[in-house]
């Protein structure tokens, strides 16, 4: 039986929308292994492997450069390195030979992985030309990037729009009750934060998305409700029956062990949840970025970036 608030208001496409997306997360779109974890059990005697976690997390933090300069939705980079995630996992046995094995071929493989998040989500037109000259500055020849970008597509089946943590916040945070407009924008924005951090967490971006959105709300509703950089107070009863929703329309249990690690992990690994700036808004601030480039050009956040729309 639906809580009662659901019965009064009831949206049967955004519950049918969450189901959905639930059954898409645990099958097309799973990550299907630890392709870290597992290249280096398979290379500890040739020592083949030369990218960890690391390098992904600079990947990922560089998109986000890239896509703040160009006015962009962060939420087209997490899609790019969803796609990474998946390619590696999909298709690890050629993948541990060339883009675990070369720095240059991660970048490049990861390159290709936004230009389609590019076109997909935020619908433009990314020229490989550009792509090659300005913004990798030489580094790839068109060719190569066009390639890689073949490659990709056909190694994630064209299978593009799988749910992202990002997705399953806007979603989840539907079904809390007795909001106003300013204060869920401000809990959805806190959230979104927390995903893009927790994004650049290798171990995290292998649990599931609904897993990390929801911890984010909770986090969020904890974090805003102290006061300490806002205003907004959930109310016990609210979050009892948000919880309750969540439990029945998604199946995901607040103390359940999965979101347990995932929750803990978060708040863990990165304090910075708790942080705001003087203006009471959450920072987009991230890590330190650094390349990984085997090339003297290297591609970093000072570049001049534009592109095709």
């Amino acid at each position: 039986m639906l809580p009662q608030h659901l019965q009064l208001s009831f949206n049967p496409d955004l519950l049918e929308q969450i189901r959905f997306m639930r059954n898409q997360e645990s099958t097309a779109y799973k990550v299907s292994r630890d392709y870290f974890s597992d290249g280096v059990d398979r290379c500890k005697c040739s020592n083949s492997l030369v990218i960890s976690p690391l390098e992904r997390k600079a990947m990922l933090s560089w998109a986000y450069d890239i896509v703040d300069v160009c006015n962009i939705e962060r939420h087209v980079a997490i899609t790019a390195i969803t796609y990474l995630d998946r390619y590696i996992s999909d298709n690890f046995t050629h993948c541990e030979k060339t883009v675990l094995s070369s720095r240059r071929t991660f970048q490049l493989c990861f390159i290709g992985c936004l230009i389609i998040a590019l076109k997909n989500c935020a619908g433009m037109k990314v020229e490989s030309e550009f792509v090659s000259k300005v913004l990798c500055h030489g580094l790839y020849e068109e060719e190569e990037i066009l390639n890689m970008e073949m490659k990709v597509l056909k190694g994630l089946s064209w299978r593009l729009n799988g749910p992202t943590a990002i997705d399953f916040v806007h979603a989840f945070s539907q079904l809390l009750p007795n909001q106003d407009h300013l204060n869920m924008q401000k809990l959805i924005k806190t959230a979104e934060v927390q995903v893009e951090l927790a994004m650049m967490d290798y171990s995290l971006a292998l649990q599931q998305p609904s897993s990390v959105a929801y911890s984010s709300i909770l986090i969020a509703i904890d974090s805003l409700g102290r006061k300490h950089c806002g205003r907004m107070d959930v109310h016990s009863i609210n979050r009892f029956v948000w919880i309750q929703s969540i439990a029945m329309t998604a199946g995901l249990n607040a103390e359940g062990l999965s979101i347990h690690f995932v929750r803990n992990r978060m708040v863990k690994t990165c304090p910075d949840f708790a942080a705001c700036d003087k203006s009471g808004t959450y920072s987009r601030g991230l890590s330190p970025r650094t390349s990984i480039c085997d090339s003297s050009c290297a591609l970093g956040a000072d570049r001049s970036i534009e592109y095709s729309s």
